[in-house]
């Protein structure tokens, strides 16, 4: 009596977790599972309560850890060659090469981390390593030049000091970055079929 009473709990058990359990009802979710359980769940929630959208958001916290790395590559960069390397030119050519600089080390540390982590389940990740660095360029020269000009008006029309311009720029700009990787960078893979007249 006590055996069937268990296995009719474990049935019941059964049945209440795969109604719950994605895989078992035939619809995926919208992001790419990992290895922990409670990550898994919040994302399903989120996949709940955005209607299919966890995947985007999932991509844009990776995203933003990315660039939280490249942005203090940037940042580091753009300090040394501001403040440690003496230039005899004037301020505004000196902040030029920095800025220039730190974005280009700062893009190719993106470029690596974002490639493999961020977007690596993208249809767009198909193309060729070299195609998909040189859109990944295009983009971000871009959003560099935003930082640049958003920085460059922080400190000399704002006069702001030119370390916290550049990391307020920065921040503006990664939204601009992670739209544009979704648009251009990673975006799916148009496949042309021709039909034979008969």
């Amino acid at each position: 009596m006590e055996q069937s009473f268990l296995d009719s709990q474990v049935e019941q058990t059964a049945k209440s977790t795969d109604v719950q359990d994605p895989a078992s009802t035939g619809e995926l979710p919208s992001y790419q599972p990992t290895r922990w359980g409670i990550v898994n769940r919040i994302l399903d929630r989120v996949d709940d309560i955005t209607r299919g959208k966890a995947g985007w958001c999932q991509r844009f916290f990776i995203f933003a850890c990315v660039g939280g790395v490249a942005a203090l590559v940037n940042l580091a960069i753009f300090a040394a060659i501001m403040y440690g390397v003496p230039l005899s030119t004037a301020e505004w050519v000196h902040n030029v090469i920095a800025s220039v600089l730190a974005a280009e080390i700062s893009i190719i540390a993106n470029f690596l981390l974002n490639d493999y982590f961020t977007f690596r389940n993208l249809e767009g990740h198909a193309r060729s390593w070299g195609a998909r660095f040189l859109r990944f360029n295009i983009t971000c020269v871009g959003g560099a030049l935003l930082t640049f000009l958003i920085e460059f008006g922080f400190r000399f029309i704002g006069h702001i000091p030119a370390i916290i311009g550049q990391a307020a720029a920065l921040i503006i700009v990664l939204f601009y970055n992670f739209s544009f990787h979704h648009i251009f960078t990673y975006r799916q893979i148009k496949t042309v079929t021709h039909k034979l007249s008969q």
